[in-house]
């Protein structure tokens, strides 16, 4: 039986073409006869479980109802008005049908322009992009490869896409910045583009869902697909601005928390080919959207990025809940029915042709392993098997329609980047705002400090300001879009940006230089993905330990989980005489941090407690309001002192930031005097402008070991030969 058109779809088509239509009849059922309505039955949404049951969750709605009150003898009763439209006039169903197809012509001449297009400016891979040659890659891909000059492979590229473009399931396991994206990327857009570009007027059904971690992660996966599509468009197609711009042959889109829900669900009514999401936000939007929930059973594709940090124990369990809509249903567990008939003439069940990828820089469960919690000895008899890895309880979690999985691990020995220099500065924790003070003086350039929570953040970064060094937060408790902002303001010159584990996976943030462990990590994936902000695409990066005494069984503890010694870690060579300088800077430093966060202190409780007070339409006590009038009495003469002291301690501080650091033997008057003159390093441009003495070198030039080793190997040269 055809189902009844919808009025409002035709009446809005009659306005568009001018036309009032035929007119349409009323018809008045009383309030008692309910049932008579035009009522339709709908699905049950997939989440609960109970689609198929019958007298379970029955659903029904009516559209074309309107209700209107009529007076009777007792009183006003209900009356509904059953909107129903004429019977068309014969051609009129045709020429709609023919309009449809008249309106569809232009897009499959836009696909002929676009493919005519592309053969008059071929890309030639053999001469052009030679190792991508094998990968048979599309036109299109190609020229973005070549326009965002990704002219080879990355080893895991290399390693998987040749598995990828056969269909096969991929778990990968790679260093950070290695181009994990790419890895599965390319066979997504590649399977994309090669089908027809989507109609305009039907939903776009959504084909790959790419789940991420974090907020930071699927944006930017989300921009990175999205500059690779825009890179091989046409030069017509970018550059058209007179013409009304076609839709994108394929939508990527991301979902994630912090930003406007309803945005993102109407994108999501649009319709996307690839949706980049994370696990929290997408399950919330599954819950009122029934449609999404049956797109996931028919999925192409299936990505997990960073997939340790999202099935570890007490973390993302809506990643559970969105996985069990993958799964396929067995033969036990399908209700007998009309709609579980098993496929004839040899059709595959919605959703057998799921592709799976796995990408991480880790997945080793020894690696998650808390370290600050002490080891207990296994004294069971029983169980002497090793323990499960998290690859297992992946595969246990996801449903794999590959039997056998590829999987590449080219995770370097010890977890170690090749491009990655270490180094440890040990000190006392009372010691670690100075020392960090001086690394950022000492060694200029674009720094990460990782710290284990909020509140050191927001302890270090009025001290660090109040040092002119240029530092950002960020962390779980700020908005999104200071969040985003934060991480813009990193790319400026000798930026700092202290941060949180939040920032430890999968971001690509733009030239760090340096990433620093100013509080040991708990675990040793979470300092391999720390390191992993640095040294990505083969450019070089320095990583620094900052260890308390306290802290040296973690630091053993962790490099044995590395499979790596405690002192494989130099120690960073320290000029003292120097810190020592340093140290008065942050002495003061912290003093007036600590007196304004006194006056901030005081001044948010009164002005909470007159808050709460008028909220709540008291009278404060007598004592507290005697006090209160006692204290602004003599407020101004109390202010006057304090913020004077304040104001003098700036002004002592200010000129000791505008005092360079001068080094132990350096002349302060002539530049060539002294024993350690600096004529050569000022005329060479090498002088550090902070610290007058030294040589602006990168981190890591300078190691304690190493020049332990280049003065015994003086002293044997200068020591006389036997006889």
């Amino acid at each position: 039986m055809k189902a009844k058109p919808n009025a409002s779809r035709i009446a809005l088509k009659r306005k568009l073409k001018g036309s009032s239509g035929p007119p349409r009849k009323k018809v008045k059922v009383s309030s008692s006869n309910l049932e008579d309505l035009p009522w339709k039955t709908l699905s049950r949404p997939m989440e609960t479980g109970l689609d198929g049951d019958d007298g379970i969750l029955d659903l029904e709605e009516v559209e074309g109802v309107e209700i209107v009150y009529e007076e009777t003898e007792n009183g006003k009763v209900a009356m509904f008005k059953v909107m129903e439209d004429e019977p068309k006039a014969e051609g009129e169903e045709e020429s709609e049908v023919d309009g449809e197809q008249k309106e569809a012509e232009p897009e499959s001449s836009e696909d002929e322009d676009e493919s005519a297009m592309d053969a008059e400016e071929a890309l030639d891979f053999e001469t052009q992009l030679p190792e991508w040659q094998a990968f048979g890659l599309t036109q299109r891909l190609g020229k973005s490869l070549l326009a965002k000059k990704f002219t080879s492979p990355t080893p895991i590229q290399a390693a998987s896409l040749p598995h990828a473009m056969k269909g096969r399931d991929i778990v990968g396991i790679a260093q950070t910045g290695s181009g994990k994206t790419l890895a599965y990327g390319l066979p997504i857009l590649q399977h994309l583009l090669s089908q027809k570009r989507p109609s305009p007027k039907k939903r776009r059904p959504l084909r790959a869902l790419i789940i991420a971690p974090t907020r930071e992660l699927a944006l930017q996966v989300t921009q990175h697909l999205d500059d690779l599509l825009k890179a091989g468009e046409p030069a017509q197609a970018q550059g058209s601005t007179t013409q009304k711009k076609p839709p994108p042959h394929v939508s990527v889109a991301a979902i994630v928390g912090g930003m406007s829900a309803q945005k993102q669900r109407r994108i999501l009514d649009r319709g996307v080919d690839v949706l980049v999401a994370t696990p929290g936000r997408l399950w919330d939007i599954i819950g009122d959207d029934d449609t999404m929930a049956r797109e996931l059973r028919n999925l192409k594709f299936l990505v997990l990025d960073e997939a340790d940090r999202m099935i570890e124990a007490g973390h993302f369990v809506e990643l559970e809940n969105i996985l069990r809509l993958t799964l396929r249903e067995s033969t036990e567990e399908q209700i007998p029915g009309e709609d579980n008939e098993e496929p004839t003439n040899g059709q595959k069940e919605a959703g057998d042709d799921l592709q799976t990828f796995v990408f991480s820089a880790t997945l080793s469960k020894d690696l998650q392993r808390n370290l600050k919690k002490p080891m207990r000895a296994n004294f069971s008899r029983k169980k002497k098997a090793k323990p499960a890895t998290t690859l297992d309880d992946l595969l246990m979690r996801l449903d794999f329609r590959d039997p056998e999985p590829e999987i590449i691990d080219l995770s370097p020995q010890g977890n170690l980047i090749s491009t990655l220099q270490e180094g440890r500065i040990n000190c006392l924790s009372t010691d670690k705002d100075a020392y960090l003070y001086y690394f950022f003086l000492r060694y200029p350039g674009r720094s990460l400090v990782f710290l284990s929570s909020i509140d050191g953040i927001r302890r270090l970064l009025p001290l660090m300001e109040l040092l002119n060094i240029k530092a950002f937060p960020l962390h779980s408790q700020l908005e999104q879009r200071q969040r985003l902002k934060n991480l813009d303001r990193q790319s400026t010159p000798n930026a700092v940006l202290l941060a949180t584990d939040i920032a430890a996976r999968g971001l690509d943030i733009p030239a760090v230089d340096h990433v620093i462990h100013f509080q040991i990590p708990r675990t040793a994936d979470t300092y391999v993905h720390r390191n992993g902000r640095t040294a990505r695409a083969n450019r070089k990066g320095f990583s620094m330990l900052m260890c308390a005494p306290e802290e040296r069984r973690i630091v053993k503890a962790l490099m044995h989980s590395l499979k790596r010694e405690e002192n494989e870690i130099e120690e960073i060579d320290v000029e003292m005489s120097m810190l020592d300088k340093l140290k008065d800077r942050v002495v003061l430093a912290r003093q007036i941090e600590t007196s304004q966060h006194k006056v901030k202190k005081v001044n948010h409780d009164r002005n909470w407690m007159k808050e709460a007070a008028e909220t709540l339409g008291v009278d404060l006590d007598s004592d507290y309001a005697s006090n209160d009038d006692d204290e602004d009495n003599h407020t101004s003469k109390v202010k006057k002192m304090r913020d004077g002291k304040i104001k003098g301690l700036k002004a002592q501080l200010k000129q000791m930031l505008a005092t360079p650091i001068v080094g132990r033997g350096v002349s302060a008057k002539f530049i060539t005097s002294g024993s350690r003159p600096i004529v050569n390093d000022l005329i060479a441009g090498q002088l550090n402008d902070e610290m007058i003495g030294v040589k602006r070198t990168e981190a890591g030039s300078e190691m304690l070991k190493h020049k332990k080793r280049k003065r015994k190997s003086d002293v044997r040269a200068a020591a006389p030969a036997s006889p």
